[in-house]
Protein backbone atom coordinates (compact mmCIF):
# COMPACT_ATOMS: atom_id res chain seq x y z
CA UNK A 1 0.00 0.00 0.00
CA UNK A 2 1.58 2.91 -1.22
CA UNK A 3 0.92 6.02 0.98
CA UNK A 4 1.02 9.42 -0.34
CA UNK A 5 3.99 11.44 0.37
CA UNK A 6 2.85 14.32 2.26
CA UNK A 7 2.56 17.74 0.51
CA UNK A 8 4.02 20.85 2.12
CA UNK A 9 1.69 23.56 2.48
CA UNK A 10 2.30 27.25 0.64
CA UNK A 11 3.60 29.76 3.37
CA UNK A 12 1.04 32.31 3.65
CA UNK A 13 1.27 36.08 1.41
CA UNK A 14 2.14 38.63 3.50
CA UNK A 15 -1.32 40.85 4.06
CA UNK A 16 -1.08 43.98 1.90
CA UNK A 17 0.00 47.22 3.76
CA UNK A 18 -2.73 49.81 3.07
CA UNK A 19 -1.50 53.05 2.17
CA UNK A 20 -1.44 56.02 4.83
CA UNK A 21 -4.94 58.45 5.11
CA UNK A 22 -3.82 61.58 3.96
CA UNK A 23 -6.69 64.57 5.39
CA UNK A 24 -7.90 66.24 2.47
CA UNK A 25 -5.83 69.56 1.99
CA UNK A 26 -8.77 72.66 2.49
CA UNK A 27 -8.45 74.72 -0.53
CA UNK A 28 -7.14 78.48 0.05
CA UNK A 29 -9.52 81.13 1.35
CA UNK A 30 -9.33 84.29 -0.97
CA UNK A 31 -6.68 86.84 0.42
CA UNK A 32 -8.90 89.53 2.06
CA UNK A 33 -7.13 92.07 -0.08
CA UNK A 34 -9.89 90.31 -3.00
CA UNK A 35 -12.77 91.36 -1.04
CA UNK A 36 -14.53 94.48 -1.92
CA UNK A 37 -14.62 97.64 0.20
CA UNK A 38 -18.11 98.44 0.78
CA UNK A 39 -16.85 102.40 1.26
CA UNK A 40 -15.42 101.88 -2.64
CA UNK A 41 -18.65 100.13 -3.78
CA UNK A 42 -20.33 103.14 -2.36
CA UNK A 43 -18.16 105.85 -3.61
CA UNK A 44 -18.83 103.99 -7.22
CA UNK A 45 -22.52 103.67 -7.19
CA UNK A 46 -22.68 107.67 -5.45
CA UNK A 47 -20.15 109.03 -8.63
CA UNK A 48 -22.18 106.67 -11.25
CA UNK A 49 -25.49 108.44 -9.79
CA UNK A 50 -24.15 111.69 -10.05
CA UNK A 51 -23.09 111.11 -13.94
CA UNK A 52 -26.63 110.00 -14.71
CA UNK A 53 -28.13 113.22 -13.02
CA UNK A 54 -25.60 115.90 -14.93
CA UNK A 55 -26.48 113.59 -18.15
CA UNK A 56 -30.13 114.28 -17.67
CA UNK A 57 -30.25 117.42 -15.19
CA UNK A 58 -31.67 120.69 -16.76
CA UNK A 59 -28.80 123.66 -16.91
CA UNK A 60 -30.46 126.42 -15.24
CA UNK A 61 -27.40 128.39 -15.81
CA UNK A 62 -27.69 128.01 -19.88
CA UNK A 63 -31.42 128.62 -19.99
CA UNK A 64 -31.69 131.63 -17.77
CA UNK A 65 -28.54 132.74 -19.10
CA UNK A 66 -29.86 132.99 -22.08
CA UNK A 67 -33.35 134.65 -21.53
CA UNK A 68 -32.19 137.03 -19.34
CA UNK A 69 -29.93 138.02 -21.82
CA UNK A 70 -32.54 138.73 -24.43
CA UNK A 71 -34.54 140.35 -21.76
CA UNK A 72 -32.14 142.96 -21.02
CA UNK A 73 -31.31 143.13 -24.53
CA UNK A 74 -34.52 142.92 -26.35
CA UNK A 75 -36.34 145.10 -23.83
CA UNK A 76 -33.62 147.61 -23.35
CA UNK A 77 -33.91 148.08 -27.51
CA UNK A 78 -37.73 148.60 -27.51
CA UNK A 79 -37.19 151.23 -24.84
CA UNK A 80 -34.81 153.69 -26.11
CA UNK A 81 -37.05 153.35 -29.30
CA UNK A 82 -39.74 155.29 -27.23
CA UNK A 83 -37.36 158.07 -25.76
CA UNK A 84 -38.30 161.65 -26.76
CA UNK A 85 -34.71 161.26 -28.71
CA UNK A 86 -34.70 157.32 -30.12
CA UNK A 87 -31.68 155.58 -30.34
CA UNK A 88 -33.37 152.72 -32.24
CA UNK A 89 -36.22 153.09 -35.03
CA UNK A 90 -38.87 151.05 -33.12
CA UNK A 91 -38.90 148.47 -36.35
CA UNK A 92 -35.18 147.88 -35.88
CA UNK A 93 -35.74 147.67 -31.79
CA UNK A 94 -38.99 144.86 -32.10
CA UNK A 95 -36.57 142.81 -34.85
CA UNK A 96 -33.67 143.02 -32.27
CA UNK A 97 -36.08 141.70 -29.80
CA UNK A 98 -37.47 138.83 -31.52
CA UNK A 99 -34.15 137.56 -33.37
CA UNK A 100 -33.04 137.22 -29.65
CA UNK A 101 -36.29 135.55 -28.10
CA UNK A 102 -36.38 133.40 -31.52
CA UNK A 103 -32.22 132.40 -30.46
CA UNK A 104 -33.46 131.97 -26.71
CA UNK A 105 -36.70 129.05 -27.63
CA UNK A 106 -33.94 127.63 -30.00
CA UNK A 107 -31.74 126.99 -27.46
CA UNK A 108 -34.06 125.77 -24.80
CA UNK A 109 -35.48 123.27 -27.13
CA UNK A 110 -31.87 121.69 -28.04
CA UNK A 111 -31.32 121.38 -24.68
CA UNK A 112 -34.28 120.10 -22.92
CA UNK A 113 -34.61 117.82 -25.92
CA UNK A 114 -31.00 116.35 -25.40
CA UNK A 115 -31.67 116.25 -21.57
CA UNK A 116 -34.85 114.56 -21.81
CA UNK A 117 -33.28 112.00 -24.51
CA UNK A 118 -34.33 108.31 -22.50
CA UNK A 119 -36.14 109.52 -19.99
CA UNK A 120 -39.34 107.85 -19.49
CA UNK A 121 -42.16 107.63 -16.48
CA UNK A 122 -43.56 110.03 -14.67
CA UNK A 123 -41.01 112.54 -15.23
CA UNK A 124 -41.07 112.49 -18.72
CA UNK A 125 -44.86 113.04 -18.61
CA UNK A 126 -45.08 115.87 -16.13
CA UNK A 127 -41.71 117.93 -18.77
CA UNK A 128 -43.88 117.27 -21.66
CA UNK A 129 -47.06 118.64 -20.09
CA UNK A 130 -45.36 121.46 -19.05
CA UNK A 131 -43.76 122.13 -22.47
CA UNK A 132 -47.09 122.53 -23.88
CA UNK A 133 -48.61 124.80 -21.26
CA UNK A 134 -46.21 127.09 -22.12
CA UNK A 135 -46.76 126.88 -25.84
CA UNK A 136 -50.39 126.81 -25.43
CA UNK A 137 -50.66 129.65 -23.53
CA UNK A 138 -48.19 131.76 -24.98
CA UNK A 139 -50.45 130.89 -28.43
CA UNK A 140 -52.96 132.53 -26.46
CA UNK A 141 -50.87 135.25 -25.61
CA UNK A 142 -50.01 135.64 -29.63
CA UNK A 143 -53.81 136.01 -30.55
CA UNK A 144 -54.29 138.62 -28.04
CA UNK A 145 -51.67 140.72 -30.23
CA UNK A 146 -53.49 139.73 -33.58
CA UNK A 147 -56.85 140.85 -31.68
CA UNK A 148 -55.24 144.25 -30.60
CA UNK A 149 -53.67 145.17 -34.41
CA UNK A 150 -57.33 143.98 -35.52
CA UNK A 151 -59.20 146.68 -33.80
CA UNK A 152 -56.25 149.14 -34.21
CA UNK A 153 -54.72 150.11 -31.13
CA UNK A 154 -52.12 152.24 -30.99
CA UNK A 155 -48.88 150.48 -30.76
CA UNK A 156 -47.91 152.33 -26.98
CA UNK A 157 -50.75 150.43 -25.60
CA UNK A 158 -50.43 147.22 -27.76
CA UNK A 159 -46.62 146.98 -26.43
CA UNK A 160 -48.21 147.86 -22.39
CA UNK A 161 -50.69 145.37 -22.93
CA UNK A 162 -48.44 142.55 -24.84
CA UNK A 163 -45.80 142.89 -22.64
CA UNK A 164 -48.01 142.94 -19.30
CA UNK A 165 -49.68 139.72 -20.56
CA UNK A 166 -46.82 137.93 -21.61
CA UNK A 167 -44.58 138.49 -18.37
CA UNK A 168 -47.15 137.88 -16.56
CA UNK A 169 -47.57 134.63 -18.01
CA UNK A 170 -43.81 133.98 -17.84
CA UNK A 171 -43.89 134.31 -13.97
CA UNK A 172 -46.70 132.41 -13.37
CA UNK A 173 -45.33 129.55 -15.21
CA UNK A 174 -42.32 129.96 -13.36
CA UNK A 175 -43.98 129.32 -10.11
CA UNK A 176 -45.58 126.07 -11.20
CA UNK A 177 -42.32 124.80 -12.51
CA UNK A 178 -41.13 125.65 -9.08
CA UNK A 179 -43.99 123.99 -7.37
CA UNK A 180 -43.88 120.81 -9.50
CA UNK A 181 -40.31 119.99 -9.40
CA UNK A 182 -39.59 121.14 -5.69
CA UNK A 183 -37.16 124.03 -7.27
CA UNK A 184 -37.49 127.22 -5.00
CA UNK A 185 -35.07 129.41 -7.43
CA UNK A 186 -37.79 128.80 -9.84
CA UNK A 187 -40.25 129.68 -8.23
CA UNK A 188 -38.63 132.71 -6.36
CA UNK A 189 -38.10 133.98 -9.99
CA UNK A 190 -41.18 133.60 -11.07
CA UNK A 191 -42.74 135.45 -7.76
CA UNK A 192 -40.05 138.02 -8.41
CA UNK A 193 -40.96 138.29 -11.98
CA UNK A 194 -44.51 138.90 -11.10
CA UNK A 195 -43.76 141.33 -8.79
CA UNK A 196 -41.75 143.29 -11.38
CA UNK A 197 -44.51 143.22 -13.82
CA UNK A 198 -47.01 144.93 -11.21
CA UNK A 199 -44.36 147.85 -10.80
CA UNK A 200 -44.02 148.07 -14.15
CA UNK A 201 -47.52 148.26 -14.99
CA UNK A 202 -48.29 150.77 -12.52
CA UNK A 203 -44.88 152.74 -14.17
CA UNK A 204 -46.91 152.25 -17.65
CA UNK A 205 -45.61 152.98 -21.03
CA UNK A 206 -42.49 153.33 -22.16
CA UNK A 207 -40.83 152.69 -18.73
CA UNK A 208 -42.22 149.56 -18.09
CA UNK A 209 -39.93 148.42 -20.74
CA UNK A 210 -36.73 149.41 -19.17
CA UNK A 211 -38.11 147.78 -15.39
CA UNK A 212 -38.42 144.78 -17.31
CA UNK A 213 -35.20 144.61 -19.09
CA UNK A 214 -33.37 145.63 -15.99
CA UNK A 215 -35.36 143.88 -13.14
CA UNK A 216 -36.59 141.19 -15.27
CA UNK A 217 -33.81 140.45 -17.30
CA UNK A 218 -31.22 141.05 -14.14
CA UNK A 219 -33.74 138.67 -12.42
CA UNK A 220 -33.16 136.24 -14.77
CA UNK A 221 -29.09 136.59 -14.60
CA UNK A 222 -29.37 136.61 -10.98
CA UNK A 223 -31.37 133.18 -11.11
CA UNK A 224 -28.62 131.45 -13.25
CA UNK A 225 -25.80 132.68 -11.25
CA UNK A 226 -27.56 130.89 -8.49
CA UNK A 227 -27.66 127.38 -10.50
CA UNK A 228 -23.78 128.68 -10.88
CA UNK A 229 -23.42 128.62 -6.51
CA UNK A 230 -25.67 125.62 -6.34
CA UNK A 231 -23.65 123.80 -8.90
CA UNK A 232 -20.31 124.71 -7.54
CA UNK A 233 -21.26 123.18 -3.73
CA UNK A 234 -22.23 119.60 -4.78
CA UNK A 235 -19.70 117.01 -3.73
CA UNK A 236 -16.87 116.21 -6.34
CA UNK A 237 -17.81 112.88 -8.11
Amino acid sequence: MVTPEPQAHPAAAPAPVPAPVTAPVPAAAPADDDAPDPAAVAALIAAQRERVREATDVDGRLLFGVWGVAWLVGFGAQWTAFLPDPLLPFDTAFVVFGALLVTAMVVTAVHLARQSTGIRGTSAQQGAMYGWTWSLAFFGIFALGFALARAEVGPATTNLVMTVASTLLVGALYMAGGAIWGDRTQFALGAWITGVTAVGAVVGHPHLLLVMAVAGGGGMLAAALAYQVQRSRRPVA
